[in-house]
């Protein structure tokens, strides 16, 4: 059983030398040598249910076709899959996690899943800080048999959820994007207008890639930081495996309107595989889907530090 519920772990926002916390799944997380709680503030365990393939819908919005109503055509992207809520595109397993599955017809249409959460309202409180952590495995089939397949993890603004046109002023979190099988995750923010704006639309800020293996797991994290009281002190990061791989001050965004929609406001959280697109470009003759190029998801999980 691959499931880690590691009793030690550097925490991600404190100096890995000098300070450690431990987590229960049902505990809040505790610093050690401090007073200050963290609490496990939502989770998704993905927990198998006999008789049932699919997520609970108590948690999860299932997207479906190729378009939010009224919504840009083909995801906004140009992507070439429909999602789907069939066994074979998305099921919890029973080992307890997510898969979620391109797969591609013999007249070469492909399907695949997209989920967001129901609530719309994680975020920082002021003077806090809101953590963000799944474990994840992308595919292993060899790059060129993945050109075009786009497994993601990340997060939309609350406002988009009543707007479908208003990215990216909504902004967009990506925790995890890896395109065609390369070994690099990317992290980026989306926000503003576009083109161009403080978040260089249509590209976004990103890390540039950090280094990724597909068919291993990894524990991806995400933070927004208000600790420091005022906005522009404010920041977010992106972690790897434990490590901070990219962090972006709002001073760098400097509009405290557009961060407050960064930062302030509400976040719905989203799995998907997508299939083509702007960015990664079409799929290819050699382009399979199964097993070799889904997104499993081992667990989600929120935390919050109010101070």
């Amino acid at each position: 059983m691959h499931r880690q519920h590691s009793p030690e772990r550097v925490l991600p926002w404190v100096q890995p030398s000098s300070t450690r916390w431990s987590v229960g799944l049902e505990s809040d997380l505790t610093i050690v040598g401090t007073t200050k709680v963290y609490q496990l503030t939502w989770h998704e365990e993905f927990k198998h249910r006999p008789g049932h393939y699919l997520p609970s819908s108590e948690n999860w919005i299932f997207d479906v076709g190729t378009s939010y109503p009224g919504g840009a055509p083909n995801w906004g992207n140009h992507e070439v899959e429909t999602y789907t809520t069939s066994p074979a595109n998305i099921r919890v397993t029973q080992d307890d996690t997510l898969t979620i599955t391109p797969r591609i017809s013999s007249n070469r249409t492909w399907t695949s899943s997209r989920i967001e959460t129901q609530r719309t309202d994680f975020a920082a409180t002021p003077g806090g800080r809101l953590y963000i952590e799944g474990r994840l495995k992308t595919g292993s089939a060899p790059t060129y048999k993945q050109q075009g397949i786009w497994p993601a993890f990340w997060a939309l603004g609350v406002d988009f959820r009543s707007n479908y046109t208003a990215w990216p002023a909504a902004s967009s979190w990506d925790f995890m994007e890896v395109i065609n099988g390369l070994p690099k995750v990317y992290n980026l923010l989306h926000c503003g207008v576009a083109p161009g704006g403080p978040c260089n639309e249509y590209t976004g800020l990103g890390s540039g890639g950090v280094g990724w293996t597909g068919g291993q797991w990894h524990t991806v994290g995400f933070e927004v930081d208000r600790s420091a009281g005022v906005w522009y002190r404010e920041k977010l990061k992106w972690y790897l495996d434990g490590q901070q791989v990219f962090q972006i001050p709002a001073a760098r965004i400097n509009s405290s309107a557009i961060w407050e929609n960064i930062a302030h406001k509400g976040h719905f959280i989203l799995l998907n595989v997508a299939v083509g697109g702007d960015w990664p470009g079409q799929p290819n003759a050699t382009t399979v889907g199964g097993e070799g190029v889904q997104l499993e998801v081992d667990y989600i999980r929120v935390w919050n530090y109010y101070r």
